[in-house]
């Protein structure tokens, strides 16, 4: 189970610019398999919005397509964040961020493309 702390405002200390998104994912490890909302993406990872927490540090494997795109992004990633968020429907959600650390230049690529085409957060 993750940490139940208060969100605290961050200073801006990202290394990849990041667009406002907001399509499905699903996060999978060892443990469960996820759906997920994405909320923001860079090249080098992202923020979601689970109905799960996963543990801070657990692997987890990341599939999506892009918006208008058919080609399907694999990338695995670790868990950097995970806070309890507002509630959908009456059932909670959790604020995961991820780290990639396997992405394929393709996919890179693409998340550059949708990054510099997108609404930066």
């Amino acid at each position: 189970m993750c940490s139940v702390t208060q969100p605290t405002p961050q200073s801006e200390r990202r290394r990849a610019p990041r667009a406002a998104a907001q399509f499905p994912v699903n996060l999978s490890s060892d443990a469960l398999a996820e759906p997920a909302l994405l909320r923001d993406i860079s090249e080098i990872g992202l923020a979601c919005e689970a109905p799960a927490p996963i543990e801070e540090m657990t692997l987890v494997g990341i599939d999506f397509a892009l918006p208008g795109q058919t080609e399907r992004h694999h990338i695995t990633g670790a868990v950097v964040r995970c806070e309890p968020s507002a509630e959908r429907d009456g059932k909670p959600q959790w604020d995961i961020a991820v780290y990639f650390t396997e992405i394929q230049p393709t996919s890179k690529a693409a998340l550059r493309g949708y990054v510099e085409r997108g609404k930066r957060v």
